[in-house]
């Protein structure tokens, strides 16, 4: 294997302008290491024609996917921040690499982010897939929760990362993420515009027009429950497809949920019938009450309905949905995450503690040699629960980490992640972990600025491919060449 003294001969000159490729759910950003933010925020879909069978068809990215054509359907490129189409993300990575970025492969290393939960097999092809399909001189793969922790200058963090399709919740020791005391659930972005949807759906039936901005030629403002007056675009290409449809009726609940959610103070369901009266006449409160309008003109008041819908990701077992396609989609999910194989989990030094000393928090469930199968996640048994909103999910993680580590993480619970740009979500979060955990000392980090937030794993690979000291750690291809993926997956890519 090439030594890194050698890489550093070739990468440690601090002209090197190393590419950041953050591939999300629901948006990818790419950009130069050391900028404040990516030159690329692009939607992680694709338009092309459904009827086109050949091997390479014409693929659309960018916003240019809502403009509707005949035929063509809306496809994603990733789930779970784990790309399921690969042609895809090579084509709309290829157009930004050499169209916007002009990027010379045999002169500039990538690093790219990736999530706690991925497999080997999808590591190996995202190896080879930039060393052969792209020429790139040097690579790095780094795993989001260890560029968060760089972003906020904490080696030792808990980083909760509230996305579009998931929740994830990692500890970070020494600026490396603990796999296998990792959680994630998808109780996040999405089931969030669900939630919106299944609630309008069943509240207000069909009296409530919901048509994309595509369909709508003029429109005449309307509060409901007066009907909607709109005129429908007499233009529109013929075979617009299912797929089209719903992703612009998604942008709508989108929309919705950014602009209406607002946390509750605490849990609004409880098996008290007189606490859960009280708290829904307190949020039907006219102070409580925010108008929408939908493209087809017609407004909607909501008030109880904002807080019920962002209180589901706090307790997802309390609000069942009625329609059931929209159920299916939701199974229970406690965390759980099933790292298989023979993966050696990074194990930190431990701090020398008396014998007679005693343990002020409960022990972790299974934590003999480090917790090392993730046996209090796999305790799926009549004690485990089923469902395991926001606060549980972090709880169970902090209950896993070593006992002389948990301290110093509670201590740095970094909250990121576009979800969790919520109005009083991280009020409610501090509250209910206080509570949760009142052997520790709580504190979250979540900063204040929007676009940061909604970039901030791109920004910590921004930051991790800047700095001098991480020069030694690029992997260039003649490494990769000489050594073979398997060696550099267990040896170089923590």
């Amino acid at each position: 294997m090439a030594t890194t003294a050698a890489n550093a001969s070739v990468y440690g000159g601090d002209e090197i302008n190393a590419i950041v490729l953050d591939p999300g759910s629901f948006h990818t950003r790419i950009g130069y290491a050391g900028d404040d933010f990516p030159k690329v925020i692009t939607p992680s879909y694709y338009a092309v024609d459904a009827n086109d069978t050949t091997t390479t068809p014409k693929r659309i990215f960018g916003e240019s996917i809502n403009v509707p054509r005949a035929n063509h359907d809306i496809r994603p490129i990733l789930t779970d921040s784990v790309i399921t189409d690969w042609d895809a993300a090579i084509a709309q990575y290829t157009q930004y690499f050499e169209t916007d970025l002009k990027i010379d492969y045999s002169d500039q290393p990538l690093l790219v982010t990736e999530p706690v939960w991925t497999n080997t097999k999808y590591r190996k092809q995202l190896v080879e897939t930039f060393y052969e399909s792209f020429g790139f001189s040097a690579l790095y793969l780094a795993r989001a929760p260890t560029c968060i922790s760089f972003q906020q200058g904490r080696p030792n963090c808990l980083v909760v990362d509230i996305g579009h399709d998931s929740v994830s919740v990692t500890p970070v020791i020494d600026g490396i993420s603990l796999l296998k005391n990792s959680m994630r659930t998808h109780y996040a972005g999405k089931f969030l515009s669900d939630q919106f949807q299944d609630v309008l759906s069943s509240s207000r039936g069909n009296q409530l027009a919901i048509e994309p901005t595509y369909k709508i030629k003029s429109k005449i403002p309307t509060v409901y429950p007066a009907e909607a007056q709109y005129t429908v675009r007499d233009n529109l290409p013929e075979n617009i497809t299912t797929s089209y449809e719903e992703y612009q009726r998604q942008r709508i609940f989108q929309e919705l949920k950014e602009t209406l959610l607002e946390a509750p103070e605490k849990k609004m369901v409880s098996n008290n019938v007189t606490h859960n009266t009280t708290v829904k006449e307190m949020y039907k409160q006219d102070s409580h009450k925010r108008m929408f309008e939908f493209p087809t003109g017609q407004s909607v008041e909501l008030s109880v309905e904002r807080f019920q819908v962002a209180d589901s990701i706090f307790e997802p077992q309390s609000y069942k949905f009625k329609d059931e396609t929209l159920a299916a989609k939701y199974p229970p999910d406690n965390g759980v995450l099933d790292f298989k194989g023979g993966y050696e989990d990074y194990k930190p030094l431990k701090r020398a503690r008396k014998a007679e000393s005693a343990q002020s928090t409960p022990p972790p469930s299974e934590a003999a040699n480090g917790g090392a199968t993730l046996k209090h996640k796999k305790a799926s048994g009549s004690n485990a629960p089923q469902i395991r909103g926001l606060s549980q999910l972090i709880t169970q993680t902090l209950t896993s980490v070593d006992i002389d580590l948990r301290s110093s993480v509670a201590h740095n619970v970094i909250v990121t992640g576009s979800t969790s740009l919520i109005p009083q979500l991280t009020e409610r979060l501090y509250g209910e972990l206080s509570n949760m955990n009142p052997g520790l000392k709580i504190r979250l980090h979540a900063t204040g600025n929007s676009t940061e937030r909604f970039n901030q794993t791109w920004i910590g690979g921004s930051v991790l491919a800047s700095l001098g000291s991480f020069h030694q750690m690029w992997v260039s291809k003649e490494e990769y060449e000489e050594a073979g993926t398997d060696r550099i997956l267990s040896q170089r890519f923590r």
